[in-house]
């Protein structure tokens, strides 16, 4: 019963999906020789946009938790506050990342004392994520328009631990990382390896998304409930599978990049995810995730009347329940 809904609701959702055009990444432009002006006086962050991020995220937390400027250290980071600022990426990226003080966090907050380092920056993301970034997606600085992202990582209460490209402490108004200084071509930086791997990433990206277009082609032909349907729905989840594990695979092994140990921004693991994002392959993979995602969802929801809470989520919330 359970296979069958889960191909049901995979046929239903399994459209064609359209080749990405060539993406985006600023990763492998050319440097300017200045930085954004809608955010820079020269090397300084402008007074008004440092007090919008930072009271944006104060005014947010301010509602669910105490004493956060006690707490909490916000820096601006990444490609956006570099050199390659001026990439050709549509609106630009805004990464806030935010260092905790957890011990500070669950003196002046005792309900959650409970909570590990992890589970305290799960529930922040997930916060702001659900929350705060829908307010945050499309802000105007200046002349351009900016998505701007706040995250808690929980390895970064000193943000040189996860070896950032660039950060900015908007908290002490000053550089913690500068931006580094780059040739005029960077992919000089990045040795064959790097460019070979990538291109073996875009060709399995290629074939999964031939196999997963040409089947779900096929599924909708076929008479529901059949042999052939059921064969062909269950070659067709095996190609969802796949892609959803590379998209993961690219997407968040690049965490090992900014976690200690790894190399940050030049590390493969980023050079990987950058490299997935210009050619369109990441846009592909998550687009056949999506159709995963949105499937379990809907079975969850045909089996057991409602969506099924993650076992950490459930675990964290029932810690939080004893506090309170």
């Amino acid at each position: 019963m359970e296979t069958n809904t889960f191909y049901s609701r995979l046929g239903e959702n399994a459209q064609h999906i359209m080749e990405p055009a060539i993406g985006a990444s600023g990763y492998f432009s050319s440097p300017a020789d200045h930085l954004d002006p809608n955010l820079f006086a020269g090397t300084t962050v402008i007074p008004e946009v440092r007090r919008w991020i930072l009271d944006t995220l104060y005014q947010f937390w301010d509602s669910r938790y105490a004493a956060a400027t006690t707490w909490a250290e916000v820096w601006l980071a990444g490609s956006g506050i570099s050199y390659q600022w001026d990439a050709d990426r549509g609106n630009g990226d805004l990464d806030v990342l935010i260092g905790v003080d957890f011990a500070q966090f669950a003196w002046y907050n005792h309900d959650y004392a409970g909570l590990t380092n992890q589970e305290l920056a799960d529930l922040f993301d997930e916060e702001l994520k659900a929350e705060l970034w829908p307010r945050t997606a499309s802000v105007e600085i200046g002349d351009r328009r900016y998505e701007v992202t706040y995250y808690v990582n929980p390895n970064s209460r000193d943000i040189r631990n996860i070896n950032p490209y660039a950060a900015y402490s908007l908290t002490k108004d000053e550089w913690t990382v500068p931006p580094p200084e780059l040739p005029a071509d960077p992919r000089e930086l990045y040795p064959q390896e790097f460019r070979d791997a990538s291109a073996r990433d875009d060709a399995e990206v290629h074939r999964l998304s031939t196999s997963y277009n040409a089947l779900s082609e096929h599924l909708a032909s076929l008479p529901r409930g059949t042999g052939q349907w059921i064969t062909a729905a269950s070659q067709l989840r095996t190609v969802v599978v796949q892609a959803a594990s590379l998209y993961d695979d690219i997407h968040l092994g690049r965490r090992a990049a900014f976690a200690p140990g790894g190399s940050g921004y030049g590390d493969y693991a980023n050079y990987r995810w950058q490299a997935a994002k210009q050619s369109g392959a990441a846009e592909m993979l998550r687009s056949i995730k999506d159709v995963e995602v949105t499937t379990h969802h809907q079975v969850e929801i045909d089996l057991y009347g409602q969506p099924i809470s993650d076992a950490q989520v459930a675990l964290r919330n029932a810690a939080l329940w004893r506090n309170r």
